[in-house]
């Protein structure tokens, strides 16, 4: 277990952000969050998978919303809760149980994915695990190793930004929990946090993607020194992550909605470079799911799809700007997500596709040839 210092947070938010297929919040707004906390001398301790006893009580933050904001007259008249809505959670959850955590894991890895956990993390001078359940950005409660092994995720505590507390005791399953606590979102200015999945270390383990955490903080030192370099920033991405460069191109729309708290749209690159005359789209509900080349599936969830702007930033939906020139990143996802049962819960025919999950290393197989 290491304290660590703010270039290694900068880090895991810029490598999270990529890992956040568009997706997991902003990363802008998780670094300006857990910047506030090394200002006022808090810091993260990161525990790694065999550093928790068994019987450790560990809890998973996470935060619930669209792409934009609802209407501020949600809140009109109403003064926002004194204390980060992460933290009252957490608290909230612990009160719930008579007992407070020993430790908190990601509920995602995002750009801001991160901060809801780690913030309340250093608040409440808690250590982070190494680890969470999904090894990326996803839409949806239900995406999660947790959703694919059965475990119960009540009691849930959720908190808005005025300070409005639910626990929810008891639910069917986690589709029935996506519902009510995106209802509770929309209504919440599209933005709620969640604490939930409250298990001994040891119930809790087989169920995540252990060393996620340092995945993440392997890209973003990867990214930042390429910049230095000034090589290749979006080659620097895929081969730290394990994945390669589909497609480069120029971005020529970028069509989306906002629909039921999700952001649902897609993104078209006509090619250029080896890449000229080829089209390539990307779907998306928050995060990117769905890749084509010229209207044959190329890469799906589970597996990731990112967008690097020439700059080396990750392009997070629905902010692609025509005229932009975009390297599109497929990257393997944990082998947990290669099971039968998982693909049905984050694969193609979940959104409606009628396309078969292909391992994108197998659809481009000179991603692991000499490895």
């Amino acid at each position: 277990m290491r304290e660590l210092t703010w270039q290694e947070i900068d880090d895991i938010l810029v490598g999270a952000a990529a890992l956040g297929c568009g997706g997991g919040g902003e990363l802008s707004e998780g670094r300006q969050l857990l910047r506030s906390a090394y200002d006022k001398g808090h810091s993260v301790m990161l525990a790694g998978p065999d550093e928790l006893p068994g019987e450790a009580l560990v809890v998973c933050p996470y935060a619930v919303g669209g792409l934009t904001a609802g209407s501020q007259d949600d809140y009109r008249g109403l003064e926002l809760a004194a204390e980060n809505p992460g933290v009252l959670a957490v608290r909230a959850l612990g009160e719930h149980m008579g007992r407070s955590p020993d430790a908190l894991v990601a509920g995602e890895l995002g750009g801001g994915s991160i901060a809801d956990s780690f913030y309340p993390a250093a608040i409440m001078g808690l250590p982070v695990v190494d680890a969470d359940p999904v090894g990326r950005a996803v839409p949806e409660i239900e995406h999660s190793l947790f959703s694919v092994g059965g475990i119960p995720i009540a009691p849930q505590a959720l908190v808005n930004e005025v300070g409005d507390t639910v626990i929810i005791t008891r639910v069917a399953d986690d589709r029935r929990s996506e519902a009510l606590v995106r209802a509770l979102a929309v209504a919440s200015r599209n933005a709620i946090w969640v604490a939930d999945h409250a298990l001994p270390w040891s119930a809790m383990r087989p169920y995540l993607v252990l060393g996620s955490i340092s995945r993440a903080m392997g890209v973003g030192a990867a990214l930042r020194k390429a910049l230095v370099e000034g090589a290749d920033p979006a080659a620097a991405i895929a081969a730290a992550a394990g994945g390669g460069i589909l497609f480069r191109g120029r971005v020529v729309a970028c069509d989306w909605e906002e629909r039921d708290g999700f952001g649902w749209g897609e993104t078209r690159l006509m090619g250029v470079g080896a890449d000229s005359g080829a089209e390539y789209r990307v779907w998306f509900k928050n995060e990117n799911l769905m890749g084509w080349r010229d209207d044959l599936p190329d890469v799906t969830a589970p597996d990731l799809i990112v967008l690097v702007g020439a700059d080396g930033a990750t392009i997070s939906n629905p902010h692609a700007v025509v005229g932009d020139h975009v390297a599109v990143l497929g990257l393997p996802a944990s082998d947990a997500w290669r099971s039968s049962g998982a693909v049905e819960v984050l694969g193609p025919r979940h959104f409606g596709f009628d396309v078969d999950f292909v391992p994108v290393e197998a659809r481009h197989p000179w991603m692991i040839e000499g490895r």
